[in-house]
């Protein structure tokens, strides 16, 4: 690797702590964030109480047992996130559902780090700072912190190391042991979820790709009608010994082979036996043989309805189109397409996390087109001839080609900074989010928290659901039967129940734990509590 295509060699230590620098400023600016939506009782979902809870159980060392998706449920069956058992040391540290979400944002500036540092190794200093920034505040991941903790984030390190190492391929004169770190690094995204599985596969087919052996064994399977033809039985010889030979082809194609089999083996046998219905909870979101039979329909549906099509923009803009020219940009192909294809139109919005996972992505593939320029920014002179046309051509390719690695990330970063008025980020400006001065609604739901006694099951909405995992046994207040849990409580202003609330506690808890009896325990607010007497 020619060192005139490495700007940070000149300096590096300038290049390393100016990365750790904005990756500290990202981690920062994020907590800052989360640590306001957990002081204001900010719950967007009960995602970050399950998750809670599994970390719960692995910190105690046991099975990961998540009450709020039911009695005795196991979020083993549930989703396939072995990864998650890293949550435990955090957890132990600190037992609250507030410490995912420093993971989630350390993550995330883990991802920025590396990210700036493989672009260091292409662009200029301010340059690789600027993607490194724009990456930081795309939508997907300011869309994802917001709604708080899930397991994809763990994929955001591992994804960065593995496509960077594939860009960074475009400038090495022996790109194989670039390659090989490319699989090693990706292998591991098969635990982060079951879906992930499938980019692991495409990582594997676009390594594969990059190696150069496609046209190597199609050379060898179906030789020229000039040249002189092997038997076939020789030829396929010939092509088993290359595949062996070539170097990174044999862990490529492995790698493609790992991803294809471990979503199989998830859906179709680990997570049923998890599950408590013996299924994939999941099945029903998308429905492959219809669209199989249905191509045509299919590829409509990518479109439409205009949230799809709003979405793909989005993906476009955030990568300034260019990204879309690298091969690198295939391997997001699988995540949108099942979202697409799938009914839920929660999956359709460039909102919640699902956007997340592409983020590494569009930006490894838009540095994989600055390593492409980098690398052909001098054009041969036997190629354009010693003419005067020659040189004023040789002189417009290097021009275009600097002027990419100086254009492109500026204008990443100017397409993030431009979005910030839209995303969740803008909260901060906000006086009333953006205050240590807990409201009265605040004060209330930490006073409803308080009022339960340590080591008693509780059941409740949104409200105040998460804030009662660490030293209680939540229940989300949809649960019913047995066992009726020691205390219930109704937020009537809470989402969960559309503006038409119980009456009071006592009677939504008698009427939902048949064999249990309930009295009036205290009131909070708009918070009712009834505690069980039997």
């Amino acid at each position: 690797m020619s060192s005139s295509l490495l700007p940070a060699e000149a300096h590096p230590r300038r290049a390393r702590t100016s990365a750790a620098a904005l990756a500290l400023a990202v981690f920062a600016l994020y907590s800052v964030y989360s640590w306001l939506h957990w002081r204001h009782y900010v719950i967007p979902s009960w995602d970050l109480g399950i998750f809670s809870q599994l970390a719960k159980a692995y910190a105690a060392g046991q099975t990961p047992i998540v009450p709020i998706k039911g009695e005795g449920f196991n979020l083993l069956g549930d989703h396939f996130h072995p990864v998650t058992v890293l949550l435990t040391p955090f957890y132990w540290v600190w037992p609250s559902p507030a410490t995912l979400l420093y993971v989630q944002n350390g993550l995330v500036a883990l991802s920025v780090y590396l990210l700036v540092r493989f672009a260091q190794r292409v662009l200029a200093l301010w340059a690789a700072l600027a993607l490194g920034t724009a990456y930081a505040l795309s939508f997907g991941i300011q869309q994802a912190v917001a709604v708080q903790f899930h397991e994809v984030a763990f994929a955001l390190p591992l994804l960065v190391m593995s496509l960077g190492y594939l860009a960074l391929t475009r400038l090495a004169d022996t790109p194989a042991p670039l390659l090989r770190r490319s699989i090693y690094w990706a292998a591991p995204l098969v635990s982060v979820k079951e879906d992930v599985g499938i980019t692991v596969l495409l990582i594997g087919l676009v390594v594969l790709a990059r190696t150069g052996w496609f046209s190597t064994a199609s050379s060898i399977a179906f030789p020229s009608a000039s040249a002189p033809v092997s038997p076939r039985h020789e030829r396929y010889r010939i092509l088993l010994r290359s595949w062996v030979n070539t170097p990174a082809v044999a862990e490529a194609s492995l790698l493609a082979l790992w991803g294809l089999v471990w979503p199989l083996l998830a859906i179709g046998l680990i997570l049923p036996f998890f599950n408590t219905g013996g299924v994939f909870d999941y099945s029903d979101k998308l429905d492959v043989a219809a669209a199989i039979g249905n191509p045509l329909g299919a590829l409509a549906q990518l479109f439409y309805p205009w949230q799809k099509t709003a979405t793909l923009g989005l993906l476009l803009l955030t990568g300034v189109l260019a990204w879309t020219t690298s091969p690198l940009a295939l391997i997001a192909a699988p995540t949108l397409i099942w979202r697409f294809l799938s009914p839920q139109e929660g999956y359709w919005e460039p909102t919640w996390h699902y956007n997340l996972v592409l983020m590494p992505i569009v930006f490894a593939a838009l540095l994989d087109v600055l390593a492409r320029a980098a690398a052909r920014t001098s054009v041969p002179a036997y190629r354009l001839g010693a003419a005067p046309a020659g040189r004023i051509v040789r002189a417009a390719f290097t021009t275009l080609r600097h002027r990419a690695a100086t254009v492109l990330p500026a204008l990443a970063l100017i397409v993030s900074l431009g979005l910030l008025p839209n995303q969740p980020l803008a909260q901060l400006a906000d006086p009333d989010f953006a205050t240590t001065e807990l409201s009265t609604t605040d004060q209330m739901k930490a006073e409803a928290v308080a009022a339960i006694p340590d080591g008693s099951t509780v059941a409740a909405d949104l409200s105040v659901l998460t804030y009662l995992v660490p030293h209680h046994t939540a229940y989300w207040i949809g649960h019913s039967g047995e066992p009726g849990p020691d205390y219930v409580l109704v937020d009537k202003l809470g989402s969960a129940w559309g503006g038409n609330p119980p009456t009071s506690a006592v009677d939504y808890a008698t009427g939902r734990y048949g064999t249990a009896t309930y009295v009036h325990y205290r009131t909070v607010g708009t918070i009712d509590i009834a505690v069980r007497t039997n």
